[in-house]
């Protein structure tokens, strides 16, 4: 039996931005926005990934295993998300190149996780197999790496973040073995997440446009800090 980190309940008080909880599962983020290019699209999918995540490692500590494609761990934007440089050293990040390094990835981090894992992140699950050097072979290779995120899941009764770079009939797979669909949308008076047992914005601001640029999530993560040191000492009393 693996021991299994609790999840705080996001209750916030008065002026303190509300984030979704990643609950043990597949939990598939989909950040969409039509008027959005590919380069605005893949931006704002990476920060917002990266701010779930360190919500997450902030409230529930543990270890973080994480698989990317296409750029997601990007170095310089989770510094300056993270409130300090310690909680960075419990994400461990293995990045694939190519559709066989991806799923090579994904299977020794099925062999890694344990009972300190409390997140694994699985960016753009996708991407790796839309190349063409395994074109013949895309939709098994796909099936195989999902087969693994949500073995993992249900193995160890852990949160797997996914997202996809395309959304296609190649990717329905993903969606259907997902546990939950986390939808994100820019509105005019801020950032709303909607999951099945979830809806907030962010900020509820009830004037202007909020702009969601790197300094806003990294406020959200400041303004949420009261959250964190519950957290913590929580954590330290059941050590």
């Amino acid at each position: 039996m693996h021991r299994t980190h609790s999840t705080v309940a996001q209750e916030t008080g008065a002026g303190t931005p509300a984030l979704p909880t990643l609950r043990p599962g597949v939990r598939l983020l989909e950040a969409g926005n039509p008027s959005a290019t590919a380069r605005q699209h893949h931006a704002a999918s990476t920060t917002i990934v990266q701010t779930l995540v360190l919500d997450h490692l902030l409230l529930n500590g543990g270890e973080i295993q994480w698989v990317d494609a296409g750029g997601h761990a990007t170095t310089h934007p989770l510094a300056r998300l993270a409130p300090s440089k310690r909680s960075l050293e419990r994400i461990a990040v293995g990045r694939a190149f190519t559709p066989y390094q991806h799923l090579r990835l994904l299977e020794e981090v099925a062999q890694r996780v344990d009972d300190d894992t409390s997140l694994v992140v699985c960016p753009a699950l996708d991407l790796p197999y839309r190349d063409d050097d395994c074109s013949r072979d895309a939709d098994r290779l796909l099936l195989r790496a999902l087969a693994t995120v949500a073995g993992v899941a249900r193995q160890y009764d852990v949160p797997v973040l996914v997202t996809r770079a395309g959304v296609d009939e190649f990717t329905e797979p993903i969606a259907e073995a997902s546990d939950e669909r986390i939808e994100y949308q820019e509105t005019r008076h801020g950032p709303r997440f909607a999951g099945e047992e979830f809806e907030t914005l962010v900020y509820p601001a009830g004037h202007g446009l909020v702009q969601t640029t790197l300094a806003f999530w990294r406020q959200t993560i400041e303004a949420r800090r009261p959250l964190y040191d519950d957290a913590e000492i929580g954590l330290l009393a059941r050590a």
